[in-house]
């Protein structure tokens, strides 16, 4: 995946895993307060109109005294309701004006049949002569109890309604009184009260959000970041420099951006450094080389390269074993580091030879300080004999525009002359 594509990814998963959450919570709590809204709006209207059809009931006891009764009058079988001596089909005034005071629809059953009512359509026509809903007349005309409901079609209008039985002085079911209110008139009241909380929640919700997402941006920043210093480590950029941002918070990236670094300082050490020797090895000194090729050319920086062998080495392995040469290469390399401290490089380039290379220096001064390190490696003797060592020094100066292979032929010719002409000495050219 490019650096592009992994970025615009990750950003959006990022955006993904912030804004979810928010817009889910958000709906969950408009959703979750609509419902507590709406059920404490309904049983707020279940007690109203328990208590409306209550009232009804006490208006109709004190105006019409006595027991509810049904007659009929034989003309077609039709039925005519009494309360005490007052007959209450079409006579209509008293739940008119009850209506009108609770702000409410009354209407009144013989058996499922409206006599009366205060409902109408949208056109103005009367509910009188329906039916009741099936439900109702299950629940409550069979049962005699008195039943709310809060999703109940009153005349093709979803309703809260609540219906309780009339019964005559023998107490049997005759009909029922029923009050109800528009489901449409309920919604507009939840609406009412859910929508400064909608309100809230968005406001909150937009916040959090543009918080979250800032946030996320710069996570994703860091992961990015990240990404591509620990890519930068893999292909061997052991010395780039760690972005600040990895570690600008003490969390799991600055930790992991630490565990980088100190991999890259091992990784370093096991990939450009001889593990007998402890200098730098040939693949680190080829990348050197380069290196000041450039400056060279650049800067016009002056450069010495030399390149250097223990004196009859082999025998020493041959004689005194493997295991003595290995001391030996060590007390060399020793020599080397201590003697280019401040002047420059020093690395194993394979075997018993090392590359030296002396920075900002002109050759005359590079054969001097180099004059200073052969005397220091003429102090080391094979233990326990008068074994002294000694190398042989091929030197030469960068010439800028050159190959590092032109210089280094150079140098290695100056070396196979300083070993063809009595080895322990430097050629110089």
């Amino acid at each position: 995946m490019a650096k592009s594509d992994f970025k615009d990814s990750l950003k959006k998963q990022m955006l993904t895993m912030t804004l979810v959450p928010v817009i889910l919570l958000t709906v969950a709590i408009i959703v979750t307060s609509v419902s507590i809204v709406r059920a404490s709006i309904t049983n707020q209207i279940k007690d109203e109109l328990i208590h409306d059809a209550e009232l009804i009931g006490f208006v109709f006891d004190e105006f019409y005294v006595g027991d509810y009764r049904i007659e009929e009058t034989g003309e077609e079988g039709e039925i005519e309701i009494y309360k005490g001596e007052q007959k209450l089909n079409g006579e209509d005034t008293l739940i008119a004006t009850m209506s009108d005071f609770l702000d409410i629809d009354v209407s009144i059953f013989i058996e499922d049949t409206r006599i009366l009512t205060t409902l109408q359509d949208n056109d103005g026509n009367s509910a009188m002569g329906t039916k009741a809903a099936a439900v109702v007349k299950n629940e409550v005309l069979k049962t005699g109890e008195s039943v709310f409901y809060d999703n109940v079609v009153v005349y093709d209008k979803k309703s809260f309604a609540y219906y309780t039985a009339l019964k005559d002085d023998k107490n049997k079911v005759i009909g029922m009184i029923a009050v109800c209110r528009s489901a449409e008139d309920v919604q507009e009241e939840v609406f009412k009260y859910v929508l400064p909380i909608i309100a809230i929640c968005v406001v909150v919700a937009v916040f959090f959000g543009f918080i979250m997402v800032h946030e996320g941006n710069k996570l994703a920043g860091r992961i990015f970041k990240m990404d591509k210093y620990m890519n930068r480590l893999a292909s061997g950029e052991f010395d780039f420099e760690m972005p600040r941002e990895l570690i600008a918070k003490d969390d799991e990236i600055k930790h992991l951006a630490t565990d980088g670094k100190r991999m890259a300082g091992s990784l370093k050490k096991l990939v450009e450094y001889d593990a007998l020797t402890e200098l730098n090895n040939r693949r680190s000194a080829d990348k050197k080389l380069e290196e000041i090729r450039v400056k060279a050319v650049e800067m016009g920086n002056k450069y010495c390269v030399c390149i250097s062998d223990i004196d009859f080495f082999k025998k020493v392995n041959d004689t005194y074993g493997h295991e003595m040469g290995d001391v030996i290469l060590k007390s060399v390399a020793d020599k080397l580091k201590a003697g280019m401290v401040g002047k420059g490089f020093s690395a194993r380039w394979g075997g018993e030879e090392f590359l030296i290379i002396f920075e900002n220096r002109e050759l005359d001064i590079a054969r001097r300080e180099l004059s200073m390190i052969m005397d220091e490696v003429r102090t080391i003797y094979i233990p326990d004999t008068d074994r002294q060592i000694t190398m042989s020094f091929g030197l030469t100066a960068l010439v800028p525009g050159e190959t590092t292979d032109e210089t280094l032929k150079r140098a290695d010719d100056n070396l196979y002359e300083a070993k063809e002409t009595g080895r322990n000495q430097i050629i110089c050219r």
